[in-house]
């Protein structure tokens, strides 16, 4: 029993790491984004405490994994046209065979115009928990992120300092491009050599809870040594 037990944690890990970080590891070897360790994300967190916004948007990025676009918002786009992309065959009703261009939605940004975003009306204290729109089969739906304790803690004094309403943003103290630049300028402080970006710290998040899964599969195979 147990050492099925182990083995299913093994092939939970192997399949999480595969089907997850994939995607992600490949587009960051392309843009040449290093992984940061713990001490180095801890030095970019220390190196903002002095800036209350900062300072609890670096703690909820670094415990949630949560995506700028998330958290910040997205641009709002229109159709303006279709492109085709291929052809498709579908049957009429007699069951003939017809040969449909498939197409795909040409889509331009509509300046200063934005959705979603996280607002204070989001964040439920009592649950500590924060809602944000995610894209799931390319389309917008609400998930939740479970807030740790200490980080409830820092967006709700953030909130109360700032006095926001429940229907303010949260994230949007700064525009999307200052945010960006934001990470760089704090890791520059915090004496960190490598290219770092806000992905970065999603790509931590999933760091630790392979590293601690590992451990925790250590735990099992010392007890199963004991037994």
């Amino acid at each position: 029993m147990i050492v099925g037990l182990i083995l299913g944690l093994i092939f939970g890990l192997i399949f999480g790491l595969i089907t997850g970080l994939a995607g992600s590891l490949v587009k960051m070897v392309k843009g040449k984004t290093i992984l940061c360790s713990k001490e180095e994300m801890d030095k970019i967190i220390e190196a903002s405490i002095e800036d209350d916004f900062y300072y609890m948007f670096f703690n909820v990025l670094k415990t949630t994994g949560r995506r700028l676009g998330e958290l910040w918002g997205i641009q709002s786009m229109q159709e303006i046209g279709r492109k085709i992309i291929g052809k498709k065959v579908e049957y009429d009703e007699q069951g003939k065979e017809i040969a449909l261009s498939k197409t795909r939605a040409v889509l331009k940004r509509i300046p200063k115009t934005y959705r979603f975003g996280v607002q204070v009306k989001d964040i439920d204290f009592n649950k500590n928990t924060m809602k944000v729109w995610v894209l799931k089969r390319r389309e917008y739906v609400q998930d939740e992120s479970v807030l740790i304790p200490e980080v409830a803690r820092l967006v709700k004094h953030y909130i109360l300092k700032n006095q926001l309403k429940e229907d303010d943003f949260l994230f949007r103290r700064y525009d999307y491009r200052t945010l960006q630049n934001g990470i760089k300028r704090f890791a520059e402080k915090a004496g960190i050599k490598h290219n770092v970006t806000i992905h970065n710290f999603r790509h931590y998040l999933v760091t630790e809870l392979i590293r601690k899964d590992l451990l925790e599969i250590l735990r099992v195979l010392e007890a199963a040594e004991e037994n």
